[in-house]
């Protein structure tokens, strides 16, 4: 939650009725692979992920 504060808790709507809550407890880091990047991805990359 301290690496990604957006992440901490969420609801699942679904027509202004809550259907699920949740915790997000733990990110796990994958390694970076081959696979297919997007395009703010790899902006993101560019600018050093930083605004």
């Amino acid at each position: 939650f301290a690496d990604y504060p957006p992440l901490g808790r969420f609801a699942v709507r679904d027509m202004r009725q809550t259907v699920a809550v949740g915790v997000i407890k733990e990110v796990e880091k994958k390694a970076a692979s081959s696979g297919k990047v997007t395009k703010s991805a790899a902006t993101a990359a560019a600018k050093g992920g930083k605004k």
